[in-house]
């Protein structure tokens, strides 16, 4: 199929959902689906949130569209696939709306997760760079568990800047879109070029300042969806190796990958209970001493644009080239976390 229709197809997603976004703020109003600060919050006002229902809502209906019409994979394990996504967002929207238990969330999140790993690809095996390939047994299904569920939960953690997980959504799709279309996965292509667009058409008032959040949502879908992506990659090709895969995923993620992982562990170290709500994340900390939004979410832009372009060397390059793009990436990282130190240290003085 001719890529052309599909990417005329994803401006007239950015657009209608821009013009249904629009509505929705004022239909968030009506019905008070508001997110109202607290002490923990980076805003100032009650802002509507659950923004994130349209990109969602736009992406089942158009994609559902595709698939019937030109789609290659119209089997079981994509319907699997489509109805685990419904569930992580149905599981959004009543949270959303009803604030429900770490209980609750957790146990849709693990249903989705085992739909995923049992009936579509489980993680039973990991590549690591230069050492090879381990097999994970029956561990793989455990850490299979812990890889989608924890990068379903940052994703939503990170979520708490106007426009920040907009962009990182963006820059990630925008890498599969990359990596789908050298590998003529054409399904997984279209997927990830109408999230985008979806997203985009958002961001236009999620940017700062924010007139609607995309609430969890969008946040848990998204999350999901970047966690379940490189299991799907190797469901659909042969030539891709789910456990290489898992990699690129994370170095596409992992603006918000390392400032989760981060914070859990210098707040471990502190004796901090690593379970309650705080305001200890990196991109929290720049906002606390002063930083704007807008400033906050462009520095996390240029990360995200910057491990796309890691991801990208990761996947094409050699085993030693992917050795010094990771060590590249993570030495760059713990300089950004010792420049917001600075930063701190500087404002108390």
């Amino acid at each position: 199929m001719p890529y052309l229709p599909i990417i005329i197809a994803a401006f007239v997603i950015a657009f209608v959902n821009y013009m249904f976004t629009k509505w929705f703020i004022k239909y968030a109003r009506v019905k008070r689906i508001t997110d109202i600060p607290s002490e923990r919050s980076s805003h100032v006002r009650p802002t509507p949130r659950g923004g994130g229902v349209g990109f969602v809502g736009f992406l089942f209906i158009t994609f559902s569209a595709y698939l019937l019409i030109f789609g290659t994979q119209l089997g079981i394990e994509f319907l699997i696939f489509l109805s685990a996504l419904l569930l992580i967002s149905v599981l959004g929207w009543f949270d959303d709306r009803n604030n429900l238990s770490r209980r609750a969330r957790f146990g849709v999140q693990l249903i989705a997760s085992l739909l995923i790993l049992i009936f579509i690809q489980n993680l039973s095996h990991i590549s690591i760079p230069t050492l090879g390939t381990f097999s994970l047994g029956i561990l793989g299904l455990i850490v299979g568990i812990v890889w989608i569920t924890g990068v379903t939960n940052i994703y939503n953690f990170m979520d708490g800047v106007d426009g920040l997980s907009s962009v990182q959504a963006i820059s990630a799709t925008t890498g599969w879109c990359i990596f789908f279309y050298m590998h003529q996965l054409q399904d997984l292509f279209v997927l990830n070029i109408f999230v985008a667009a979806g997203v985009i058409g958002f961001l236009f008032l999620n940017w700062s300042p924010a007139r609607i959040f995309m609430g969890d949502v969008g946040s848990l879908f998204l999350g999901f969806l970047f966690g379940v992506m490189p299991l799907m990659a190797g469901a659909y090709s042969v030539q891709i190796d789910s456990g290489e895969a898992l990699w690129f995923s994370a170095i596409l993620l992992w603006p918000f990958l390392f400032d989760g992982a981060f914070t859990i562990i210098r707040r471990f170290i502190k004796r901090e209970n690593i379970f309650e709500a705080h305001r200890s994340h990196l991109y929290q900390r720049l906002n606390i001493i002063g930083w704007s939004h807008k400033q906050i979410s462009s520095m996390y832009a240029l990360f995200a644009i910057f491990s796309l372009i890691i991801g990208l060397y990761y996947i094409w390059g050699s085993e030693l080239e992917k050795i010094v793009v990771i060590t590249l990436l993570i030495v760059s990282s713990f300089i950004f976390s010792f420049f917001v130190s600075n930063r701190e240290a500087i404002s108390t003085d």
